[in-house]
């Protein structure tokens, strides 16, 4: 993890994330074998003395972190280069036309909370949307407008969920949202107010307005089978349902088959999942 403080830390929380990284790698090594190499994880704190440190660190008991005071010369190179591939990530994760996450990025994240999800017992949904009649507009009004209305659905998307959410576009008109501890039905009412929204937008292009809408399909690990609990089964489910809505006639959002779907719905909505459906209610 590297990252350059440009205010006065928070030090409490500094330490906690330092902390919570750290139990991720070594959770991480524990399940591998015994490897020759050694990873060291760097964060530049400016302004922190090593009275700072020590003072702090007394307080927060971090033991085991390395502290390495550095000249500014020395801080400033340090920091260019881990600015650099700061912005060597963004570009390798997201997507250049909208901002949010790319395909690469949205499968590496999709594994890693499939993972997660399953070795804590917890739910994970997934929106996957599909912008109808897209290619209506590219014909009518040629590319930069189709490349208006892709940033703005995604600005709604990302918009529309927490902050902890993953949004992507992977490919084309086509998009997903990776909602951990969630249901899938909180996800289709989730996808629903998002497809409420979106249809209500009027899009202005070159004197020309138009509107429009998208097919979506939700879907969650609790709806899978035990052999399809990864994240490819995950989003064959999600996309099967995109793809139920368009032969439904399209502008709707359709929830995954399953016999496992068989309880009542609105008791599928857990505590933890209200801010998800009504924090947002405002920023439409």
């Amino acid at each position: 993890m590297a990252a350059k403080s440009t205010n006065t830390p928070d030090y409490g929380d500094l330490f906690k994330d330092l902390e919570s990284v750290a139990d991720l790698v070594l959770e991480a090594a524990a399940t591998r074998c015994a490897a020759p190499e050694s990873l060291a994880l760097i964060r530049i704190v400016d302004g922190m003395s090593v009275e700072d440190w020590e003072r702090y660190s007394s307080t927060y008991s971090p033991d085991e972190w390395l502290v390495m005071p550095l000249h500014r010369s020395q801080t400033e190179a340090v920091a260019t280069l881990l600015e650099t591939q700061k912005n060597l990530v963004f570009q390798r994760d997201h997507d250049a036309l909208t901002g949010i996450g790319n395909k690469g990025y949205f499968h590496r994240r999709l594994d890693i909370e499939v993972r997660r999800a399953m070795r804590s017992h917890t739910e994970l949904c997934l929106i996957y949307a599909d912008l109808d009649g897209f290619k209506k507009v590219n014909d009518s009004w040629g590319h930069a407008c189709g490349d208006m209305v892709l940033c703005q659905f995604a600005q709604l998307l990302q918009s529309s969920v927490r902050h902890y959410d993953i949004t992507a576009r992977l490919g084309g008109e086509e998009f997903a949202a990776l909602l951990p501890a969630t249901t899938a039905w909180t996800g289709m009412m989730l996808g629903n107010r998002i497809l409420d929204a979106f249809s209500k937008k009027v899009f202005t292009f070159e004197g020309d307005s138009f509107s429009l809408t998208f097919s979506g399909g939700v879907s969650s690990l609790a709806l899978l089978d035990e052999k399809d609990k990864h994240g490819a089964g995950l989003l064959e489910s999600a996309d099967k349902a995109m793809y139920e809505s368009k032969h439904k006639g399209k502008n709707r959002v359709s929830i995954a088959e399953s016999a496992k779907l068989k309880k009542d719905r609105v008791s599928l909505v857990h505590a933890n999942e209200k801010q998800l459906l009504f924090s947002r209610t405002d920023s439409e």
